[in-house]
């Protein structure tokens, strides 16, 4: 009788497949725990902005409409993207630059996040007050 040390061939495969399954069920679940870590970034500038918003208003006695013009806003690049490229960030200002609503957009990879598209803050600190997006996605 020969001792047979190892796996056969369909041992083997047994187990690559199990991994496969396995592979194929938890990555779908990861690139949604991805996508949602990256909301923490858009509601993190949005609340930066506010600030930035506030203390402009508190030197000026109006808030700014340019991003690039408030101070401590360097996550942004110069067309208002995030340094991830996952959101752009907007600006409106309403009743004669004595209020603002800032918007966070989703944008490239990150628009797959169908559930969490768009963040709004206002300067009354309301989140998503006109857009129809869940406040859920704020936690």
């Amino acid at each position: 009788m020969l001792n047979q040390r190892g796996f056969s061939l369909i041992e083997l495969m047994i187990a690559v497949v199990i991994v496969a399954i396995l592979a194929s069920i938890s990555y779908p679940a990861y690139q949604q725990y991805v996508l949602r870590t990256y909301r923490a970034e858009a509601i993190q500038l949005l609340l930066a902005l506010a600030n930035a918003q506030e203390q402009h208003f508190a030197d000026h006695a109006e808030y700014q409409a340019d991003i690039s013009k408030l101070s401590g806003m360097a996550e942004l690049t110069s067309s208002g993207v995030t340094k991830s490229g996952r959101y752009t960030l907007s600006l409106n200002l309403t009743d004669a630059a004595s209020g603002f609503t800032a918007l966070a957009s989703a944008t490239g990879i990150q628009t797959a996040d169908s559930e969490c598209l768009s963040f709004q803050l206002n300067h009354y600190g309301q989140r998503n007050s006109d857009n129809g997006v869940a406040l859920s996605c704020w936690q």
